[in-house]
């Protein structure tokens, strides 16, 4: 059996189902690492203490890819989930084909466009309606580290990319892996959006990941970036075809490797294990002259359906979403801090809090910044393209130029 059929059938049974059920709602969704599934339980179990049954339907790999495949299947054959896990665009994508349900008078009887920043707003509503809950807030661009290798090998966390690619050169002729990752898209995605601000500034991130300004995106300074990406291929090991970001994960807690390039889920694996942040593993975020957040949120979507039960059963799940407790609890464990922005965080790990502060920072300073890679930047049709670009690259021996040369014809392409 797989590990992530293992870990799915797992998050079905860990929860006892509620007697009595008022209703039951089918929820899609592709959290299905052990952080995840712990996470996830803080809502299952508030909203079965409603009397509502959760049926759970995990679809992992691929960053949701997977899961919105098997939503698009269902719905061809007239048969949505009560809910489905929403990433970027995808919520308003399918607002605009008429499929989901406005959850527009429980927001406003709830306050939730108060208590959500504005930059959120766009992801969560489609003209007045207001079409998923957000549960969270996740940081992209974070590097984990293990604290014991980094002191055995006597480095210090760097403070620049020059410093960071000195630091895994260092690691690896000490006969360490100095970054654990996988080849899918989406994890070269989190260092490429990372590069785009870092190594030339927000201004530039704006330019190329959201204006898509023909100029910045043929410039000399995206040769920069893909020049760096290629520095950051030297670190991996030759065996990451086809890891995991969870299994990489492990890598950096077991001592197997040094860093990891990934989002704050990855802390909900660390804290698991019973970690500490700065005892036993550092977080810090990608090392960019001006430092940036860049965020990504996780909402849940409720799809129309007739069954009045399953219609109960969604306001129950949206108003659990919403709920600060329930946002505090999940995102205790899930790595993430709340989408709330009324939730203290003053219970929160040392990773939590900087990201905290660090998000605030980014605000005054513009460099706030929705991912390319989890959808929130540039639409789905050219964020794509940045992702084939980075990937292909990775993966092969094609040059820094090159590169550039297909980035800009894919962006032309899909305009």
């Amino acid at each position: 059996m797989s590990r992530f059929i293992a870990t799915a059938l797992a998050a079905t049974m860990l929860v006892p189902v509620a007697a009595h059920a008022e209703g039951q709602i089918e929820v899609l969704h592709h959290w299905v690492s052990q952080s995840e599934v712990d996470a996830l339980n803080v809502i299952r179990k508030e909203l079965e203490a409603k009397g509502f049954e959760w049926k759970d339907s995990a679809v992992g790999g691929m960053s949701g890819a997977n899961a919105q495949q098997a939503l698009r299947s269902r719905l061809t054959a007239g048969n949505p989930p009560g809910a489905m896990q929403f990433l970027g665009w995808e919520g308003v994508q399918w607002a605009e084909q008429g499929v989901v349900r406005d959850l527009n008078d429980l927001a406003t009887a709830g306050g939730w466009r108060e208590a959500l920043a504005p930059q959120l707003l766009p992801f969560v509503t489609s003209g007045e309606a207001f079409i998923a809950a957000p549960i969270n807030m996740h940081r992209q661009n974070w590097v984990w580290a293990n604290r014991k290798l980094f002191d055995d090998a006597g480095v210090a966390v760097p403070k620049t990319w020059a410093e960071l690619i000195e630091t895994g050169k260092t690691l690896k002729e000490k006969g360490i892996v100095p970054v654990a990752m996988g080849d899918e898209p989406w994890q070269i995605g989190i260092i490429f959006d990372a590069l785009l601000s870092d190594i030339n500034g927000p201004e530039f991130y704006q330019k190329t990941a959201i204006d898509l300004d023909p100029e910045a995106l043929g410039s000399p300074e995206m040769v920069k970036v893909f020049d760096m990406l290629r520095e950051v291929r030297g670190l991996v090991d030759d065996n990451f075809v086809g890891r995991d970001w969870a299994v990489a994960t492990g890598m950096v807690i077991n001592g197997e490797a040094a860093m990891q390039f990934m989002g704050d889920w990855a802390k909900g694996e660390f804290l698991a294990k019973g970690l500490k942040p700065n005892q036993d593993f550092y977080c810090f975020a990608t090392p960019g002259a001006v430092t940036s957040f860049q965020y990504l949120i996780d909402s849940f979507g409720m799809f129309t359906v007739s069954d009045e039960t399953v219609q109960k059963a969604q306001v129950a799940l949206a108003e659990t979403i919403m709920d600060p407790k329930v946002q505090k609890g999940f995102n205790l464990i899930k790595g993430s801090i709340p989408a709330r922005n009324d939730v203290s965080v003053d219970d929160f790990d040392d990773c939590a809090k900087l990201g905290y502060q660090e998000r605030a920072a980014a605000i005054e300073k513009g460099s706030m910044q929705g991912a390319i890679t989890h959808g929130f930047a540039a639409k789905p049709e050219f964020a794509s393209v940045f992702s084939d670009v980075a990937a292909q690259f990775f993966v092969g021996k094609m040059s820094s130029e090159d590169a550039v040369k297909m980035l800009v014809s894919g962006i032309d392409n899909a305009r």
